[in-house]
């Protein structure tokens, strides 16, 4: 009978998760996912590129920053293999495995806290299941590692149990086996290797270690492992070639981390201190969560600060009572260390992290927190918990806390419904947070992307302007704000205003050097001024920083022919075809330098040929037609004319 009721709650759980986040099934690719999908050249292979997803790559290109995560991407791989590339499919994967985490989740707690009953395991996995604050995880596909990492650590930590009670040796392979998944799917999961023995010393009131020693030796041994594997492949110099020469710039890490250069152990901690306490506002009060919180949104921290000092009261106070209390209450104990143990990798104490916080790093603390909120309320309100049963609340003998808990989890669940929409695609997200990102630089920068995609399909002279606008305000919050500065810049050259272009450009290069993208831009400003003179100087600058791009030498040689450097033209176009092959733009290149020597004919031959490599013939024949008409040589005009014609091009 146990066991049935037990199979009906879990079922039931399982299918609470998956409809809380069930309005993602629609929902396109969105944010980080093109790291890992649509930027990832082995997931997009399907099966055959599932081999190399466990070799790890350290070029400079984005799907390569990516860490070693090959389980995750392994899934991703075989989901293209079967489906296509298709959101949707990715989107209902996600939700699935985040049902099965729940399912998992409730059975763990289950047996953890053997001596309460049903009750505060449901309640505790429910609110899991529905709190906004996970809407991260899920709705974003690439989040699928967070997912991946706890349901694989919680299963490692169910096989370890099942040894402490039968003592036999397959549970702990088993363990051993599910806890190498969870690392290989995020790296974060290494803090299982301290909360498995902590949950296991639970288990034994804390007292008694000697019956612990094997699992605790497994676990060290584990750790090891990890760490070695983590050494190995960040020393790795495997791919770091492919991306040499091709002039990719990060931004500085203080744009994604306003605690990216501290290295003050002092400044280091009123930082984790501040971090807690945003991270239980959110939690506690999840209204306005955001995709990113960079660069000044949280600015750093005082010891003075009235937000520090009230975190420290807070923590300080709540791990000492939760101490004084050990013997009493150990089940409170043991979740404000599972609370603090899961939460420290993302303090930033040990290792300073890409972003200064986010949604998905309380993903596996957030139980931690429902935990210690529930032993709370039994030491302050609930003084029945461990002998409160689901029967007392459904027959109405707890109204006040059947009431105060349907509300919560209903309450919940519309915010993460709503939350949700706001995960629809990248446009949704960054435009439904903008208001609450006021102090970050990238925000603005993003929000100006999307404007600017915007315009390319409508033009609008105030989206142009509000596109500007916080361009410039991107920049005006932080001047390492690279990309703020090189867009608006490009912009302002695509659109002919090219005073303003070379002012942002030259204010660029006074900050940034020796980037080949400022050089590039400068020339491409110039080419356009028909200044070809410092075109040919800018972008020949550009070529030396960055010798494995090549649409500079397009612009290079194109603007060398322009100024009647007709031989240094087509040797840069030479090298071009020789470095990158032959393509319909070194066919067009061509064309238009032989165009400018007065070869007619060649120039001609050159440009019908790049119809053979995806050229628009429409373009190629309306441009052939438009030289000879300028050349007045109407005849041949006529001929081109109606061999197009001929072949249904015009």
């Amino acid at each position: 009978m146990l066991f049935l009721k037990n199979n009906k709650l879990e079922i039931f759980v399982f299918a609470f998760a998956f409809l809380m986040f069930v309005n993602t099934l629609t929902h396109d690719y969105a944010w980080d996912d093109s790291i890992v999908i649509l930027e990832n050249t082995q997931v997009k292979r399907g099966f055959s590129g599932i081999p190399k997803l466990f070799v790890k790559s350290n070029s400079d290109y984005k799907a390569d920053k990516y860490g070693y995560r090959p389980i995750t991407l392994t899934a991703f791989a075989i989901e293209q293999g079967v489906f296509g590339n298709r959101a949707k499919i990715h989107h209902f994967f996600n939700v699935l495995y985040f049902a099965l985490l729940c399912t998992i989740l409730f059975k763990v707690l289950t047996k953890l806290f053997n001596s309460y009953s049903h009750f505060l395991p449901l309640i505790a996995t429910l609110i899991f299941a529905a709190h906004p604050i996970h809407c991260e995880v899920v709705a974003n596909i690439k989040s699928r590692d967070e997912i991946f990492a706890f349901l694989f650590s919680l299963l490692s930590l169910n096989a370890m149990l099942a040894f402490t009670d039968t003592k036999k040796v397959k549970y702990i392979v088993f363990s051993i086996f599910l806890f190498l998944l969870a690392f290989l799917s995020k790296e974060s999961a290494i803090v299982f290797a301290v909360l498995i023995p902590a949950s296991l010393l639970y288990k034994q009131n804390f007292s008694d270690i000697k019956k612990l020693l094997k699992p605790m030796a497994v676990m060290l041994g584990l750790f090891i492992v990890c760490f070695i594997i983590v050494k190995i492949y960040t020393s790795s110099t495997i791919g770091i070639s492919k991306s040499k020469g091709a002039g990719i710039y990060y931004e500085s890490g203080i744009l994604g981390n306003s605690f990216f250069y501290t290295d003050l152990i002092t400044q280091k901690l009123a930082n984790a201190f501040l971090l807690l306490l945003h991270y239980l506002k959110n939690f506690l009060w999840p209204i306005h969560l955001v995709y990113f919180s960079g660069y000044n949104q949280l600015p750093l921290a005082k010891w003075t600060d009235l937000s520090v000092i009230m975190s420290v009261a807070l923590h300080i106070g709540l791990l000492l009572f939760s101490i004084s209390n050990i013997k009493k209450k150990p089940a409170l104990f043991y979740s404000v260390i599972f609370y603090f143990c899961s939460i420290v990798i993302y303090l930033h104490v040990f290792k300073t992290l890409a972003d200064t916080m986010a949604d998905r790093f309380y993903f596996v603390p957030s139980i931690g927190i429902i935990l210690v909120l529930l032993f709370l309320s039994e030491q302050f309100w609930l003084k029945e918990l461990s002998k409160l049963t689901l029967n007392d609340v459904s027959v109405n003998k707890k109204p006040a806390l059947k009431y105060t808990l349907g509300i919560l989890l209903l309450a919940l669940s519309a915010l993460t419904f709503s939350r949700n929409n706001a995960w629809k695609n990248t446009e949704t997200l960054i435009t439904c947070d903008m208001p609450y990102l006021q102090n970050c630089a990238r925000a603005h920068q993003y929000y100006a992307d999307v404007l600017q995609e915007k315009l390319i399909s409508n033009f609008d002279s105030g989206k142009e302007q509000e596109m500007i606008r916080h361009y410039k305000k991107s920049i005006e919050i932080s001047n390492e704000s690279y990309y703020a500065y090189l867009k608006l810049g490009m912009y302002y050259t695509k659109v002919n205003r090219l005073p303003e272009a070379e002012n942002v450009l030259n204010e660029m290069m006074e900050k940034f050097p020796k980037q080949a993208d400022v050089y590039f831009a400068l020339g491409e400003v110039c080419y356009k001024a028909k200044n070809y003179k410092k075109a040919i100087g800018f972008l020949n600058e550009s070529k030396l920083l960055a010798p494995e791009v090549s649409v500079t030498y397009y612009y290079l040689s194109l603007a060398q022919s322009k100024e009647k450097q007709l031989n240094e033209a087509l040797n840069t176009i030479t090298l071009c075809e020789q470095k990158f092959g032959t393509n319909a733009k070194t066919l067009e290149v061509k064309s238009e330098i032989y165009y400018d020597t007065g070869e007619i004919q060649k120039s001609t031959d050159y440009i019908l040929q790049a119809i053979n490599y995806g050229a628009d013939a429409p373009s190629v024949y309306k441009t052939i037609i438009g030289r000879y008409q300028l050349l007045k040589m109407d005849k041949e005009a006529m001929f081109y004319y109606k061999d197009a014609q001929r072949k249904g091009v015009l």
